[in-house]
């Protein structure tokens, strides 16, 4: 079988190319000088995460494929629902995009909320309480525990005259 044809080997081609760029990025994160001789920095985890995965993926490239009766790319996909997937990275798109108006607390809400109904979860009382249960729990972790300061968008400040 032949390496195009092999789903893991193009898989692990694609996610080795994404590590290497994110590998890149993570050198341009700026370390603070008083903290530039630190063992752990803002880099640390990014490089890190980043090698371990390049890694991971060459030796998944270079190993001999397991077993003779390969599943090839096409019969790998068929039977995908690929609406939910767009729908859901589209959602990720504008989760992304609505930090500065509606914010970190109010974008998370609504994230989850439309990604439990782009699921088709029908309990939404139930989704409601997850949704805020987590956005909530997430902002009290970065602000409180690691004093990340997460904006509270426009919408807010224009509504609280702030």
């Amino acid at each position: 079988m032949n390496f195009i044809n092999n789903k893991d080997k193009v898989g692990s081609s694609i996610i080795l190319l994404v590590a290497l760029i994110y590998l890149n990025a993570a050198f341009d994160i700026p370390i603070i000088q008083v903290m530039g001789d630190e063992v752990f920095t803002a880099r640390t985890l990014p490089i890190g995460l980043s090698i371990l995965t390049i890694v991971t993926c060459l030796i998944q490239i270079f190993l001999p494929a397991s077993g003779a009766a390969d599943e090839t790319i096409s019969n790998a996909i068929a039977g995908f629902h690929w609406k939910p997937c767009l729908l859901l990275t589209g959602l990720m798109l504008l989760y992304s995009l609505s930090f500065k108006i509606v914010g970190f607390s109010i974008g998370t809400f609504l994230f989850l909320f439309i990604g439990f109904a782009i699921l088709k979860e029908k309990r939404y009382l139930l989704s409601a309480a997850i949704s805020s249960g987590v956005a909530v729990f997430m902002w009290v972790v970065l602000t409180q525990m690691f004093d990340i300061f997460l904006d509270s968008g426009s919408l807010y400040r224009l509504l609280a005259g702030a």
